[in-house]
């Protein structure tokens, strides 16, 4: 009789102290969580100090940034080394050969595990300038290594691998040819020639990547490359070649017979670069489109005649007694539309 209150009195220990124990264990867990917390939020000042202050300041920041574990650190440089540029990049890699942090990413480097080199082709713009380590996983097995590589070059390395980087807009992954077309942007006039070269002499799926880093690159040097793209048999890289056209004031003339083209996303993209060039001369040219065949050429030329100011509303207004349905219904559209945003405008 006496067997079942000691076994209940027993349990209800075990239970006292099962319970204890998780109260005990959850305050540890929580005062870990708190101490961490501290501690990341003084690194984070100290490493705002090193970016941001004086340069005494900045070097005593380091000197105290130094003392803490490497592997609590360089997570936090990799979020800032894609966001820095001038004095506080410099700054950034002045800590990390004061904090030996150099040989820890070059360990990421060479690491045999893809995941681990990633990381470490974001951090490799923050060793010294010169470095074979810096442009080294261009050329890295996985293609996702060698797109991150790409993506964190420097506008100076980026440069230097123009050639690679033109070969990496044909990669067999997008992220690689998405890398490669924002390190050659970023490289600007450092890659200017190897990039009109490619554009007169290619004939690769890369061209179309190619052609989209010259619409964003205003250079005179790439006009014969885009200019030899305009009338190639492939529609999309005419297209690409007929938006690039937008950048440059002479290339107005040649828009005029890309509105004509045999293929919609052509006419379509000349529509877009006349609206991108502000090229009012070509107003009746767009007008036209108004009734073509394929709504979206009708869609883009309405929308380049509405950016056009009094020049497009004018053409618009005489496209509403077009014979053709498509185009009246187009420009009545398109009226109704900017009916509607000068009233808005004009109740703001």
């Amino acid at each position: 009789m006496g067997t079942a209150p000691t076994e209940l009195f027993v349990a209800a220990v075990i239970a006292a102290s099962m319970a204890a124990l998780f109260v005990v264990l959850g305050l540890s867990l929580d005062v870990a969580r708190w101490r961490a917390r501290r501690r990341r939020d003084r690194i984070h000042a100290t490493l705002a100090r090193v970016l941001l202050a004086d340069e005494a300041g900045a070097e005593a920041a380091g000197e105290r940034l130094a003392r803490h574990r490497p592997a609590t650190i360089i997570p936090l440089i990799q979020r800032l080394a894609a966001d820095l540029d001038g004095e506080a990049m410099e700054r950034l890699r002045a800590l990390v050969a004061s904090a030996a942090l150099d040989r820890h990413i070059r360990g990421r480097v060479r690491s045999r595990r893809w995941r681990r080199r990633a990381q470490g082709a974001g951090l490799a713009s923050l060793l010294p300038h010169g470095d074979p380590a810096r442009t080294a996983l261009l050329d890295d097995p996985h293609p996702l290594v060698r797109a991150r590589c790409a993506e964190a070059l420097a506008s100076v390395d980026a440069g230097a691998c123009a050639p690679r980087l033109v070969e990496l807009l044909d990669d067999e992954v997008d992220a690689g040819k998405f890398a490669a077309q924002g390190a050659l942007i970023h490289a600007g006039a450092l890659a200017v020639d190897t990039l009109a070269e490619y554009l007169e002499n290619g004939n690769d799926d890369g061209v179309r990547w190619a052609l989209e880093v010259a619409a964003n690159t205003p250079d005179p040097k790439l006009i014969p490359g885009i200019r030899r793209h305009l009338d190639g048999p492939d529609p999309e890289r005419r297209a690409i070649a007929t938006r690039a056209l937008a950048i440059w004031a002479d290339g107005v003339a040649e828009l005029r017979g890309q509105l004509e083209d045999d293929d919609p996303q052509v006419r379509a993209a000349a529509a877009d670069a006349v609206a991108l060039a502000g090229a009012e001369e070509l107003a009746a040219n767009v007008g036209r489109l108004l009734g073509d065949r394929s709504w979206i050429v009708r869609e883009r030329a309405g929308r380049s005649l509405a950016s056009m100011g009094p020049t497009g509303v004018m053409t618009l207004r005489i496209h509403l007694d077009d014979e053709d349905d498509y185009a009246r219904d187009m420009a009545r559209q398109v009226l109704d539309t900017l009916g509607v945003v000068h009233a808005s405008a004009k109740v703001a």
